[in-house]
Order: structure tokens, then C-alpha cells, then sequence
């Protein structure tokens, strides 16, 4: 009578076939991959049933085989996904997607035999709960190694068939914590969104996923704290401490930090839109203030890129910083938070100024218009939460002349503006607080009356008056047209500069005069810095465009006359019903501001020179422009002439 085979045998033949199977060949053809499939049904479940039976002191070193036996289809089936993808015209691509009900199919047995694997190794833990997320060779770290091995296939998983999906988290996210915005679009507000695919699936192996990690007992706070470690052999010889070539050569065992970003955006989601999603592995999420130094900066700052391919994970990423911010109280962050790094090894810290600067970086150049204006609010939400020493300091590195991006530099002056404004109402609430006190028969301390706020007293034109208020003419100093691009450019900052200045005169009271905005000096100074160069700049460019307007004019008259020489009106004689005469020239207030902007190649040309691209829309919108820049400064003139 034959012996019967020990399950250690059963275990080592079994992943040795498993092992041969090259996936990534198998699955390019249909009758392969059917065979291949079947093969791996069989000997996987041999492997898990073997795995059970297995006393040895290094249990580790078997789920390790087990793990990998696993990974290796996950890995070759994202693999097919990506060529589909990359060239649907493919040969490869069409059989993929001839395939993909196999494929889908062959992935829900995958996530089955995960569930099966993590369920049979924690039913072996016996309550344990106390794991470090390490791999080690010593003994009494073996429940330790089994804990890492399950949470990296959870996480491969994730990796592989959730990250690369969109879930719309971060508008899901933003739209519950600021109910007054609809789902923002580039088309408008109130235009529907459009269709989705169904991203049911994604949502199941998210949930799935999730519940196994409840299981697993996994340590948010370790999670999130995680960086790579070297990964120590787990052979059967108790002395051996060398390095697992094998382990080191299959992904060296990161906890990916890709997985890591999509399962914590997963359980925002599942908090805020539980129709979708329930999950019990949601409240680890009541974090400390210090979150937003470990895990929400270190993970999505790797994440936040205009790189196309990456706004699924862009989305999930700000889905993290945008819920990790709005944990941050108001008015905490101090100095020293700036530049707050931990040199602790078992932490990946950012200080304050390096998660700024990738926000920054993000909400200027993302091709994503839902992704900027979300990290634009986040942006704004992470000043608000510092102190006011620290909202001046980050402030004015946004509003500088040497911000990079002019965009970002014209949207901070709006930053500004709201900081201003905020202080104000605090100020108002005070003087309320206090005069209600007086009233009742109290006297309030006098620290309670004092201007506190560095954006209700003179520092504020201290630190922003020549950043905002400077004209910068080094770009127009040979010609008012010498680069027009620059004028484009710089036209949105000129524009929220003068808003600024005209609310600024109007919210500071002039008989208190709290920033000094209505002393004679600093009205002088930024009517000789900014106004009047501004001003004269105006003048040229209405003469330069109403002389091109002309020329325009005069080319698409003749162009409609030799299209129709049988016209009998002359065309000179025509009624111009398709302009506005106004004080400054010739504008047309009917055209569609939306319209000429896409292209602007041709800027940079000779300001004496008619230029390729001008037409009558296009220049009555440069017309338009200027006009509604010269309302905002006759406003402004208005008010300061006495001071002048």
C-alpha cells in the first residue's frame, strides 16, 4: 500500500506547478488561458487545504509561496487590462477583450480564494491582535509575518483592480462636506454631469477588500505610518537571518502605497456615501490633528501629477488630503509646523510647506478642471487651518512675483481677499460680544478690543503691497504691445489686484483706517506703482486694438464683397450693427466671452504689425476686457481723488 502524501508534499508539488504557469502568455490565448484557469482552481485549493495541516514553525515561510501563487495571476491580469487600454487595436487588446467575461470571471475566483486564504490564517491567530506590519526571521515574530503576508495580498489587490479605477471620490467627498456645491463641471454648475460607467465591480472588490481587512485586524495608525523594510528570510533553518532572494526579487514586499491611498479614500467614500459601500472598517478614521504630517501628505503628494494616467489616483489622493485638512481645527498650525520632518524611521513626515508646495504645483498644472478646483479648496482650507504669522508667510509666497505659475498667483490674491474679509467678521463678532456685554452692565477685558489680526492692521499693505499692488512693466517696457502674451497672461492678476484694492477701501472703515489703506501715502504710492502705469498702459492698448479693429473691419468687409459682388449696398455704407459704441471705443457686449481663448501662438508678434489672427470677435473680446479693468479703476479713482 502506497504512502499516503504529507500535506507539506501536496503543498510543495502543487505550487510547484503553479509556479510554472507563465500568465501573461497563457492569457493572450482563449484555450490557454480556459486550461490555465482550470489548473489554478484546482491547485490552489490543494495548496489552501495543505496550508491548514502545516505545524511547522515557519508557517510564514508557506504562506509566503501561497501569496506569491496568488499575486502572480492578479499582476498578468492588470497586465491585460493595460494592453486593452494602451491600443485597443491590438491583437492582443482583442482577444483581451473577446475574453473579458472570461477574465472577469477568473478574477472573481481570485478574490474568492483570497477571502478563503485570509479567513483559514487568521482563524489560526486565536485573538491575537497585537502586529507590526514587518517581516522578521525571529520566532516570535511569526504571527508579525503572517499578518504582513495577508495585508500585502489585500493590498496587491487593491493595487491592481481598485486604484486604477475612477470612483469620483474626491467630488463625492467635497459635495458632502459642502452641500451648496453641485458636482463641479466644466461646463457649469448646472449642467448635468456626464454618463459613467458602471463602476459596480470596482465597488464590490473595494467592499470585499475592506471586510477582509477587518478581519485581519489591521492597524490603521500602523498603516499609515508604514514605510518599506528589508524582507528577512523565512527558511526552516532557525539561524538563517540572510535576505529571501526570491521575496526580494517579487516586489521586495512593499505594502504599496498605492493600495495604501485607495483602501483610506475607500473608507472616506464608504463614510460619506454608505448607499454605496457599508464597511465596519471605517472608524480607525477619527485621526489626530498630526495626520495631515504623516499619512495624508507623504501618500498623496505622490499622487498629485498632471500626468494624465494618474487621475484616478490624483482623485483618491485628494479625496485623503481633502478629508485629512478639514479634521485640522482653524487657526492651529504655528511656525514650526513649516518645516516639520520626523527623523523616526518608523514615520514618513512632510512638514506644512512641502504638502503646500505640492498642492500649489497640482492645482496649477492638473489637465483635470475638477481636480484643480478641488485641491484649489483644499489649498485654501490648509491656510485657513494656521496661524495667522502662517497664513501671511504661505499668503505671500502664493501672491509673489516669483510664483512660477500666474494663474495660481492671480487666484491667492482671492485667498487673500477671503483671509481679509474673515478677519474682519471676527473683528465685527468682538466688537458685538462686547458692546452686548457693556450693555448688560459688564465691562470687557481690553485685550478684548484690540486688533489682534494681522489682516486688520498695517502689516497686511506691509507684506502685500508691492507683491500685489506693482505693476511689473519689465514685460511692456519697449512697446505697450511688445508681448502681448504677457498682457494675456498677466491680465486675471492685474484684474483681482484692483478688486482687491476697491474692496480693501471700501471694507476698512476711513475714519478708523485700520491697515492704513486710506492714508495719504500708501494711496499715493500705489496710484504712482500700479494705478497710474496701469492706466497708461489702458490708453495704449485701446488706441493699438481700435486701429486694428479698423483694419479688421475693413479685410472682412472686402472678404463679404468678393463673395457676393452682386451685392447692390455698398458695404462701407452698412449700418455697423454689430458694434456698442462706448466712451473708450468700440466694444461689443454681445459676444461669447468663452470663445477666442484656445488658441494664443501668435501673441508675442510686432504691435505694429497686423497680426494673422485678428478678427473683429476676437478683438472686440480684447475690447471688452479693457473696459471692464477701466470701470474697476474709475471706481477706485472715485473714491481716493481727495487723497491724491
Amino acid at each position: 500500500m502506497e504512502e499516503e502524501t504529507s500535506p507539506r508534499e501536496q503543498f510543495l508539488a502543487s505550487q510547484e506547478i503553479l509556479s510554472t504557469i507563465e500568465w501573461i502568455d497563457v492569457l493572450q490565448d482563449h484555450a490557454s488561458a480556459t486550461q490555465a484557469m482550470a489548473l489554478f482552481n484546482m491547485h490552489i485549493s490543494i495548496l489552501l487545504e495543505a496550508l491548514q495541516s502545516i505545524k511547522a514553525k515557519k508557517f510564514s515561510r508557506f504562506l509566503k509561496d501561497t501569496v506569491l501563487a496568488l499575486a502572480r495571476p492578479v499582476k498578468a491580469l492588470r497586465r491585460i487590462r493595460e494592453y486593452v487600454e494602451a491600443d485597443p487595436t491590438t491583437e492582443i487588446a482583442q482577444k483581451a477583450e473577446k475574453d473579458n467575461t472570461l477574465f472577469q470571471s477568473f478574477e472573481e475566483t481570485i478574490l474568492t480564494k483570497v477571502s478563503s486564504l485570509v479567513q483559514a490564517v487568521v482563524g489560526r491567530w486565536d485573538g491575537h491582535q497585537m502586529f507590526q506590519l514587518k517581516l522578521s526571521p525571529e520566532q516570535e515574530n511569526e504571527l508579525n509575518n503572517q499578518h504582513y503576508l495577508l495585508i500585502y495580498l489585500i493590498l496587491l489587490v487593491l493595487d491592481q483592480w481598485v486604484a486604477t479605477q475612477e470612483m469620483e471620490a474626491s467630488g463625492t467627498y467635497f459635495e458632502h462636506v459642502h452641500p451648496k456645491y453641485r458636482r463641479f463641471s466644466s461646463r457649469g454648475p448646472n449642467q448635468p454631469s456626464p454618463a459613467k460607467k458602471d463602476n459596480s465591480g470596482t465597488l464590490g472588490h473595494l467592499q470585499c477588500l475592506m471586510d477582509l481587512c477587518t478581519q485581519c485586524h489591521l492597524s490603521i495608525e500602523d498603516l499609515l505610518v508604514w514605510k518599506p523594510t528589508p524582507v528577512f528570510s523565512t527558511g526552516i533553518d532557525d539561524n538563517d537571518d540572510s535576505y529571501d532572494e526570491e521575496a526580494l526579487i517579487e516586489d521586495n514586499y512593499p505594502l504599496s502605497e498605492t493600495g495604501i491611498t485607495t483602501l483610506v479614500s475607500g473608507m472616506i467614500y464608504t463614510l460619506i456615501d454608505a448607499t454605496k459601500l457599508s464597511s465596519s472598517f471605517t472608524l480607525p478614521l477619527a485621526l489626530a490633528q498630526d495626520w495631515v504630517f504623516t499619512a495624508a501628505g507623504g501618500l498623496a503628494s505622490g499622487f498629485l501629477t498632471s500626468d494624465t494616467s494618474q487621475h484616478a489616483m490624483a482623485d483618491k489622493a485628494l479625496s485623503v488630503l481633502l478629508y485629512a485638512i478639514d479634521r485640522v481645527p482653524l487657526n492651529e498650525f504655528k511656525m514650526e509646523a513649516l518645516d516639520f520632518c520626523s527623523t523616526d524611521s518608523s514615520t514618513d513626515r512632510m512638514g506644512l510647506f512641502q504638502i503646500f508646495q505640492v498642492m500649489v504645483t497640482f492645482s496649477s498644472t492638473s489637465e483635470s478642471p475638477s481636480h484643480r478646483f478641488f485641491a484649489f479648496q483644499a489649498l485654501d482650507r490648509l491656510i485657513q487651518g494656521c496661524e495667522d504669522d502662517v497664513k501671511l508667510y504661505l499668503l505671500d509666497h502664493l501672491v509673489a512675483p516669483s510664483c512660477p505659475f500666474e494663474t495660481m498667483r492671480a487666484a491667492a490674491i482671492n485667498l487673500v481677499k477671503g483671509t481679509v474679509e474673515r478677519a474682519f467678521q471676527e473683528l465685527n463678532r468682538v466688537r458685538q460680544k462686547n458692546t452686548a456685554k457693556v450693555q448688560s452692565g459688564q465691562t470687557p477685558p481690553s485685550t478684548a478690543t484690540q486688533v489682534t489680526s494681522p489682516f486688520t492692521s498695517p502689516l497686511l499693505l506691509k507684506t502685500f503691497k508691492e507683491s500685489i499692488w506693482g505693476f511689473e512693466a519689465k514685460a511692456f517696457q519697449n512697446s505697450p504691445l511688445k508681448d502681448e502674451g504677457a498682457w494675456t497672461q498677466k491680465y486675471d492678476t492685474f484684474m483681482h489686484a484692483l478688486n482687491f484694492y476697491l474692496f480693501l477701501l471700501m471694507r476698512d472703515n476711513k475714519d478708523e483706517n485700520l491697515t492704513e489703506i486710506w492714508s495719504t501715502s500708501n494711496i499715493q504710492e500705489i496710484h504712482e506703482a500700479f494705478l497710474e502705469p496701469l492706466s497708461e498702459r489702458l490708453e495704449e492698448l485701446k488706441d493699438e486694438y481700435i486701429e486694428r479693429l479698423g483694419r479688421a473691419e475693413e479685410a472682412e468687409s472686402r472678404a463679404a464683397g468678393l463673395m457676393d459682388e452682386d451685392e447692390d449696398e455698398n458695404e462701407f455704407t452698412r449700418p455697423p450693427t454689430h458694434k456698442i459704441k462706448s466712451k473708450n471705443g468700440v466694444v461689443n457686449f454681445d459676444i461669447d466671452m468663452e470663445s477666442g481663448d484656445e488658441d494664443s501662438d501668435d501673441d508675442e508678434q510686432d504691435g505694429s504689425a497686423a497680426r494673422l489672427k485678428d478678427t473683429v470677435l476676437e478683438l472686440n473680446q480684447s475690447m471688452m476686457r479693457l473696459e471692464l479693468m477701466d470701470e474697476v479703476l474709475e471706481r477706485i479713482r472715485d473714491l481716493i481723488k481727495d487723497r491724491l
